[in-house]
């Protein structure tokens, strides 16, 4: 039943796009400051509880239906698996960007680019060459964390899985204080996935030059999961690190980029349906 959930929230996804009505987060921005009023923001206290909790709740509300075996469960685990997704426009903003930087507009270039999460502070002024690869850094962790991390954790323990994802990864977003326990929980979530993800770039992309950029960071503890995505992107779309890192490049990669991510979300789902027969 899980591949039939996550083809019809995929489906549904391509409808709605980024315009996706179940993204209200405001319920946990209340739930968050009503928990700061007992909790240290930065103890692991109000994170397990902050994180865990609304978690727990949800497990609890699946274990129940499907003690009752009631019809609820598919259309519900789609609710909280479309739920589940990145927020936000992404594509639009990726464009929007290129086009600012075709123009030389570095003060539009600069506020789309944050708008995807580069630190455009720790940039040089007009120094599109760093931008365009913290842009490419970035736009390769918003696919991983949009839609590839929670799909494998949904495949592994369901919509809980998924749910507790995106709690952990909307909490260490919205605390403004930084919370160790936090950090450390979604990295522990994003070490698997990312690694598999880098695995399967080898399959839909060129397998010589991701392994290559990757191997040494499959195993490793420390490496980040966006230096791990860049390097295996970077592979397994042979781009050449000597090439002038220029607008119409930048462009290019991006696109290529993003059929790289389809082609592995279709791998994915092919691997998940032979699972599923063979199993």
């Amino acid at each position: 039943m899980e591949l039939f959930v996550i083809v019809i929230a995929i489906l549904i996804l391509q409808v709605w796009g980024a315009r996706n009505p179940l993204h209200q987060d405001g319920w946990y921005g209340t739930w968050l400051n009503y928990l700061n009023t007992f909790y240290l923001s930065t103890s692991a206290s109000y994170f397990l509880i902050a994180a865990l909790l609304p978690t727990l709740l949800v497990a609890l509300i699946f274990w129940l239906l499907m003690k009752s075996s009631t019809w609820l469960v598919l259309p519900l685990e789609v609710l909280v698996l479309l739920y589940s997704f990145g927020r936000g426009e992404f594509g639009a903003i990726v464009q929007e960007y290129t086009s600012a930087c075709f123009i030389d507009d570095w003060e539009t270039g600069t506020e789309r680019a944050s708008r995807l999460g580069v630190q455009v502070d720790e940039v040089e002024p007009n120094n599109w060459k760093e931008l365009h690869l913290q842009v490419l850094k970035e736009a390769a962790y918003r696919g991983f964390e949009r839609m590839f991390a929670v799909l494998f954790w949904f495949y592994l323990f369901g919509p809980a899985g998924a749910f507790l994802y995106r709690i952990v990864f909307l909490f260490v977003q919205k605390n403004d204080a930084e919370n160790p326990a936090a950090e450390s929980t979604l990295k522990g979530l994003e070490w698997p996935v990312v690694r598999l993800l880098a695995l399967s770039f080898t399959i839909t992309g060129n397998f010589v030059g991701c392994y290559k950029a990757c191997k040494r960071q499959l195993l490793s503890l420390h490496d980040e999961a966006k230096d791990i995505l860049s390097n295996a992107i970077l592979g397994a779309l042979s781009v050449d690190e000597e090439l002038p890192q220029t607008c119409e490049v930048t462009q290019k990669e991006l696109k290529l980029l993003d059929r790289l991510y389809i082609r592995t979300l279709w791998f994915w789902l092919f691997c998940v349906a032979l699972f599923t027969i063979l199993v």
